[in-house]
């Protein structure tokens, strides 16, 4: 079947034309294609307008005040959030500077305590480095004195064995 067949329905008020072609494998490709509606629709009715409404002046005015209010309520609620935020800022850099400063002050008594005990520290090797040094000069004296003792001893002898 090389040939397109062609058949036509009717279909809730549309016509359709079904194509039906046949594919090279043997089977069988369709094509729905749908007409335009039919004109048994009703025509639309124009819609109808009302009149329009004559406002007076003072509704005007009226109108006029509340959209004022409202805006000025929407700048002002606008405002109430700019300085929320500009005091939540005040805020978080008022605990920033606290704890910086906390922070440098902890930080300045421990090095305060260590360079305290490092004096300390160092004095005491001082101290007993000076101790130690009197110490060893005691003794040095006490080496002296007794070789000077020694030495006059052993000259007396001298002389003494000497004269006799």
């Amino acid at each position: 079947m090389c040939a397109a067949m062609l058949a036509a329905q009717i279909i809730g008020g549309k016509i359709t034309a079904i194509r039906a072609e046949e594919t090279a494998k043997g089977g069988i490709k369709y094509e729905l294609v749908l007409s335009e509606p039919s004109v048994n629709d009703p025509p639309k009715k124009d819609q109808i307008t009302s009149p329009p409404k004559t406002m007076s002046v003072e509704e005007i005015e009226q109108k006029l005040k509340a959209a004022e209010e409202r805006r000025l309520m929407l700048e002002a609620e606008k405002l109430n959030q700019i300085n929320e935020k500009k005091n939540k800022l005040q805020e978080a850099n008022q605990k920033r500077q606290e704890y910086n400063n906390n922070f440098i002050q902890s930080t300045k008594e421990t090095l305060e305590q260590k360079m305290e005990i490092f004096e300390n520290n160092r004095e005491a090797k001082l101290r007993a480095l000076q101790e130690k040094l009197k110490e060893h000069e005691r003794h040095i004296e006490e080496v002296r004195q007794t070789k000077n003792l020694n030495l006059n001893e052993a000259t007396e002898e001298q002389t003494v064995a000497s004269s006799g």
